[in-house]
């Protein structure tokens, strides 16, 4: 290849456009841009990240505990996809494709390091891409209580901004020339 190597999708973005945040939300209006039938996403990039999401929150979880969520999901018609909401109407998407695989790329090249970190990241994507809300981002699980079984809350809204926020610390100092 010699003195003219190839520059790559992370060396040809202006990163100065947007902040971290914004590059972020970018990304969500970005893969929310093509929509096909059931307000799923027809962008193949984006698709991909919607079953790796899937896969990894399998993978997180016991076998027993996949197949209660199987058969919660049966006897309650409950969607075992992303909550794929539409991007929010104060958010155009102003990146291009290669922007967006940049963007990707920041998340990515993170992934598989800790476990820890993968949640912050997860948290990150959630908030982000998906734009969910704190109180869209807790989890609840049905548990005895005495010998009562109800729901309780797993992962507080609290948890989901500590996460979020920790995730942005990550990705700061991982991308120090991205505008925080």
């Amino acid at each position: 290849m010699g003195m003219n190597a190839a520059v790559t999708i992370m060396q040809a973005t202006d990163w100065k456009k947007f902040s971290l945040e914004e590059w972020l939300y970018q990304f969500g209006a970005w893969q929310n841009s093509i929509k096909g039938t059931c307000g799923r996403s027809l962008n193949p990039i984006a698709q991909a990240m919607d079953q790796a999401v899937i896969k990894r929150k399998k993978m997180k979880l016991g076998v027993r505990k996949q197949r209660q969520i199987i058969a919660d999901a049966m006897l309650s018609d409950a969607d075992l996809l992303p909550n794929k909401k539409q991007t929010p109407k104060d958010i155009v998407c102003e990146i291009n494709d290669n922007e967006a695989r940049a963007v990707q790329r920041l998340i990515f090249d993170l992934r598989g390091q800790s476990s820890v970190m993968d949640g912050w990241l997860d948290a990150i994507i959630d908030r982000y891409f998906y734009f969910n809300s704190w109180s869209e981002m807790t989890e609840w699980e049905m548990q005895w209580v005495g010998d009562t079984r109800k729901m309780v809350k797993i992962y507080s809204e609290m948890d989901a901004r500590f996460d979020v926020k920790c995730g942005l610390a990550t990705l700061h100092c991982r991308y120090g020339f991205i505008e925080f």
